[in-house]
């Protein structure tokens, strides 16, 4: 898969508690499958969402709410 973070680990800033997946079957990214994101989600201990590019995610008071017009999951 793409890039690796130096650490190993699937954290970037500490600010929320979930993991991205991000570029969901993009072309430009051909190995983000939905497939290649469950096996991701699986090794991962916690929450996790795959979005594609018309998914964001918005985080007020700790309330997570996905806004999309495209697809996502949460694992």
């Amino acid at each position: 898969m793409g890039w690796k973070p130096p650490t190993g680990g699937d954290s970037a800033l500490g600010v929320v508690d979930f993991s991205i997946f991000p570029h969901l079957d993009h072309p430009a990214c051909p190995e983000n499958t939905m497939a290649e994101a469950e096996r991701w989600a699986a090794q991962i201990g916690g929450p996790a969402y795959a979005i594609d590019e018309q998914t964001a995610i918005k985080v007020s008071d700790g309330a997570v709410e996905v806004v999309s017009e495209g697809h996502w999951k949460l694992f």
